[in-house]
């Protein structure tokens, strides 16, 4: 029996729409459920603003200052896998928790990810070499398509299996070897009602597709405020006249002439403005995929510890609404 599937796009919409509009109820049990989201949107918020203030640095030739931010933000950058990977096996230890009818606090979440440490750098150093699959495959121009589709399938094989050894991680303390174990088990032990979405993709891809118009828009709006106000924008950050950068040609379907000046500091902040709300709302597409898959987990392994009140909304949960006649979960197994 198949158990791994790769729904389409409109498939991923839907789940999306559909966890992000019943995961309020889940957060609704326990407020501190937010908490870990929070930080992870503001680390994210930092990491981007250090990222686009090196470069503006760098553009207005404040050399010294740049290279210090060039170094701050290389450091954020690789302690961000750390920090994220905590965040997140809090955020799953109090949605267990929650799950399971006990009412926890934030600071109790950190002390219990803070017992973690070997999972976190585990985690961390994965992510890391995720992220350079993820780089390769998409900037090096000498992969064939075999090679692509390898790299692509190590990426998404790796976002599940993430999302999956989170809880194990955080509910049940195990290490790596462990974890694995129980990843294994929970594969073998997967509902007849659930088989269907053990190992879907939740959500992938959706945040590039939602932002791929905003960037569109944003970046309009840039190239017209970089044309009909360049002359009360920073010099630093003039590209020259509209006939040096396009073909002639262009002026004739253009509203401006070629000894237009351009200034590309409308296109950066633009940007910027779209980076910092795709990294926001990734990190909240994330913590709705850890909350997922850490109630699936406790479906699958620690159903017996379930609060009664939640198990019959688990499942329509778990489904995506799909199976909301579905009877409550059986006892865990062994």
């Amino acid at each position: 029996m198949t158990r791994f599937r790769k729904p389409g796009l409109s498939e991923r919409f839907s789940q999306m729409g559909y966890l992000l509009k019943h995961t309020v109820t889940i957060v609704g049990r326990d407020f501190d459920i937010v908490a870990p989201v929070i930080r992870t949107v503001v680390f994210s918020v930092i990491l981007v603003t250090l990222f686009f203030a090196m470069i503006a640095a760098y553009v207005v030739e404040a050399n010294g200052t740049g290279t210090i931010l060039l170094l701050l933000w290389a450091g954020v950058g690789i302690y961000h896998f750390f920090y994220f990977n905590r965040q997140e096996l809090a955020l799953s230890w109090l949605v267990f928790e929650t799950a399971s009818g006990r009412d926890r606090s934030f600071p109790e979440a950190t002390a219990r990810a803070g017992e973690l440490g070997g999972q976190i750098r585990i985690l961390a150093l994965l992510d890391m070499a995720a992220a350079w699959i993820a780089w390769r495959r998409s900037n090096s121009e000498n992969n064939g398509f075999l090679t692509n589709l390898i790299l692509g399938a190590m990426t998404e094989g790796w976002d599940l299996v993430n999302h999956f050894l989170l809880p194990a991680f955080a509910v049940d303390g195990v290490g790596f070897r462990d974890g694995m174990g129980k990843l294994r088990a929970a594969r073998e032990n997967v509902p007849e009602t659930l088989v269907g979405v053990f190992g879907i993709d939740v959500m992938g891809r959706v945040v590039a597709t939602i932002m791929a118009p905003l960037y569109f828009l944003l970046i309009l709006a840039g190239v017209a405020l970089g044309t009909w106000a360049s002359g009360i924008m920073p010099a630093a950050f003039e590209g020259g006249e509209l006939g040096e950068l396009l073909p002639p040609e262009a002026f004739g379907y253009l509203p401006w002439s070629a000894d237009t000046v351009f200034n590309w500091l409308p296109i950066f902040v633009c940007i910027f403005l779209g980076k910092l709300v795709s990294s926001a709302f990734k990190r909240v597409v994330t913590a709705v995929k850890v909350i997922y898959f850490t109630l699936f987990y406790a479906r699958v392994l620690h159903s017996d510890e379930l609060a009664p009140e939640i198990r019959q909304e688990l499942q329509a949960y778990l489904t995506f609404g799909s199976d909301d006649a579905a009877g409550e979960p059986g006892p865990a197994p062994a």
